[in-house]
């Protein structure tokens, strides 16, 4: 089990600067941590313990917000070894795989006290260790007994008279080694305090009065932020990373280079291209690595994977990497058409285990660098232009199953949506539910099911790499019952009727399955689909949407809403048809391309087989038409004859929420409505 070491992490983090792996220690206890949850006893115990440390309430609960969003992950630690909902660390020399334990790395592990903040904080409050890593109200009195320890010696034995006087405490507690990256911790702590935050877990009211102290962090004597390193070994020149300018960011280049010196053609990991001047930048792709920070940027500096992504965000910390520019087209998603108009963004961590590595500072990051690259190319802040790569379609026919299904169940999408200040859905009255005009036939729903509330069982395979705390490589079965951001779809409105079969997954028509990559059972929050009939049993509201060229049932009860009014452009197979044709790409129609072009790679819409949209189904759109339209780049230095070319067509298509996965339709084949 390893996870890669990062200087500078926040407490969340091993916070050492050392070139090794890690790996959080193991559970202390079999035992279920405590379940404070639900605002009474949640408030309750951020109150007690905000009164017995002295730390402001706000304070301390926009701390463990930024730590761990209010969840203790089911006591299991993050993958940097942080415990409970104050995120306190617990990992030795003993517990890094790889490791000489006689070594001076492994005496550097055992001195630093970042990484044994559990110890530490248990020892303030007289209470076992285990009992901090494990109950969460004991977590949450260490950490806030840890941040007034801090505070204190800071401020020669007294704690700070105001709020924002404990900013250069809040840094502290981050665990960061250098400036930037605790300004960054603390300073998204105290915008929380401002603005204040609302979850299923707990409610804290803003205070904009509140004035953090921000020149206090001097007294933290930290290093400063390392060099940007410019991109000198782009193509382009370009000579920063292209970040918002108070984003921590640098570059290191994917590689452009040759597999086959003999072969112009044989080069990775991206095309050179100019967007969006030639081709428009359309959408945003969410990712995962599926491997380490440091493992996704060596994989792309390895010109043989022929794969890349424009950026890497990292775990711990949030820190973002870019690896290719945005005016190129990375090779991200399987799909050409999605790719060639997208800006990709990577995330450390494995789908399978997503709740142990998305961290609130990859959301909250993400999410800023989400908005700054939708305003810099005019890209809508909605979920029909901000998706996963889950959602991508292969190819053609033979890359279905192959396609890969992150983010996966664990990504929070109506949090992220929340944070890029696009909100999936208004809030509405539940009295409206039992209305028969409520989310007539032919209306469109998003769907959108409570994340904290949305607990259910998934099973899947550990890959061989999988560094996630408790993680046995190769193991496959059941996961945590955990939070997840999907509604299981059925073949009627019964819960005990058969999961929805995908043909691509299940050749043989057998039901679908519990399992995380088995996507085709499955509707993600944002997603909009038509309604196709709706029925209210005594367990509440059930709701058939069209989906897959069928209908799917999904149960919506009172207590969890998740098929939500919502307003798209339709489109419908035209009168008179029995079905309409579903494509994998948006390619431009043979004639279109020029005849070198033509001579090597032409490339025509791709049909997806097993699909089809029968007559007086509608689905939801993501966007106007388009152009057919194909990005040909033959030789690394552009000299094949049209090289770096947009071959742009006259036929048009919708790319349409079709399933799980988006789909293209030939604007020919429907009519367009508003709904």
């Amino acid at each position: 089990m390893r996870s890669h070491v990062q200087p500078g992490l926040w407490a969340a983090g091993c916070a050492i600067a050392l070139a090794v792996t890690c790996v959080a220690a193991a559970p202390a206890s079999a035992q279920a941590p405590s379940a404070v949850s639900g605002n009474g006893t949640l408030q309750g115990a951020f109150a007690a313990a905000a009164h017995e440390s002295g730390v402001p309430l706000n304070v301390l609960e926009a701390l463990a917000y930024q730590e761990s969003a209010w969840t203790d992950h089911g006591g299991a630690p993050s993958t940097s070894g942080g415990y409970g909902i104050m995120q306190l660390t617990d990992v030795s020399a003993a517990t890094l795989d790889g490791l000489d334990p006689d070594s001076a790395k492994a005496a550097a592990v055992e001195a630093d006290p970042t990484l044994a903040t559990a110890q530490s904080a248990a020892k303030l409050i007289g209470k076992d260790k285990g009992a901090v890593e494990r109950d969460d109200a004991t977590n949450i009195r260490a950490g806030a007994a840890l941040l007034a320890s801090d505070a204190k010696k800071l401020g020669g034995g007294k704690l700070p008279a105001t709020a924002g006087g404990w900013y250069a405490a809040v840094a502290k507690y981050s665990g960061a080694t250098d400036a930037a990256t605790a300004k960054q911790f603390a300073d998204r702590v105290f915008t929380t305090v401002r603005t204040g935050m609302a979850t299923s877990a707990l409610t804290l009211a803003g205070d904009a009065s509140v004035a953090a102290d921000a020149g206090s962090i001097n007294a933290l004597h930290l290093s400063a932020p390392a060099a940007v390193k410019a991109a000198t070994t782009s193509p382009n020149g370009t000579p920063l990373p292209e970040c918002p300018a108070d984003l921590d960011c640098d570059y290191n280049p994917a590689a452009l280079a040759l597999n086959n010196p003999a072969d112009l053609s044989s080069y990775g990991n991206y095309d050179p291209a100019n967007r969006p001047a030639q081709s428009a930048i359309r959408y945003i792709t969410i990712h995962d690595t599926e491997d380490t920070y440091a493992g996704a940027i060596s994989t792309f500096q390895n010109p043989a994977v022929y794969a890349s992504a424009h950026y890497i965000v990292r775990s711990s910390d949030g820190h973002v990497t870019q690896a290719v520019p945005t005016q190129d087209i990375a090779w991200d998603s399987g799909n050409w058409s999605i790719y060639q108009h997208a800006v990709s963004i990577e995330h450390e961590g494995w789908a399978i285990h997503g709740a142990s590595w998305y961290t609130e500072a990859q959301y909250e990051t993400t999410a800023e660098l989400v908005r700054y690259l939708a305003a810099r190319f005019n890209i809508p802040l909605d979920r029909q232009h901000i998706f996963g790569h889950d959602e991508v379609p292969g190819s053609k026919d033979a890359n279905q199953t192959s396609q890969h299904w992150d983010p996966g169940p664990y990504w929070d999408w109506s949090h992220f949506m929340d944070l890029v200040g696009a909100p999936i859905v208004p809030s509405f009255s539940p009295s409206k539910l039992a209305d028969p005009s409520f989310n007539p036939l032919g209306s469109v729903v998003v769907v959108k099911p409570d994340f904290q509330g949305n607990l259910q069982v998934v099973s899947g395979c550990t890959t061989a790499n999988d560094p996630t705390p408790g993680a046995v490589p190769g193991q496959c079965g059941e996961q945590p019952s955990q939070p997840t951001n999907f509604v299981w779809l059925r073949t009627a409105a019964d819960p005990n009727a058969p999961l929805l079969s995908e043909p691509y997954l299940h050749a043989d028509g057998s039901p679908g399955t519990d399992s995380a990559d088995d996507w085709g059972d499955k509707a993600v929050t944002g997603e909009k689909f038509v309604v196709a009939d709706r029925k209210i049993t005594s367990d509440g509201l059930w709701t058939a949407i069209w989906y897959g060229g069928r209908e799917a049932w999904f149960e919506s009860p009172w207590s969890d809403f998740s098929a939500l009014p919502s307003t798209a452009t339709v489109v419908t197979p035209k009168p008179g048809v029995a079905s309409i044709p579903v494509y994998a790409t948006a390619a431009p129609e043979a004639s279109a391309y020029p005849a070198p072009i033509a001579a090597v790679d032409l490339r025509t819409p791709k049909l997806l087989s097993l699909y089809s949209i029968p007559a007086g189904q509608s689905y939801v759109t993501a966007g106007p038409a388009v152009n057919g339209e194909y990005w040909y780049a033959r030789n690394i230095d552009g000299s094949a004859p049209d090289d770096r070319t947009d071959v742009v067509g006259t036929t048009m298509f919708y790319l349409i929420q079709y399933n799980h996965r988006l789909a293209w339709v030939n604007a020919a084949d429907v009519t367009v409505s508003q709904s």
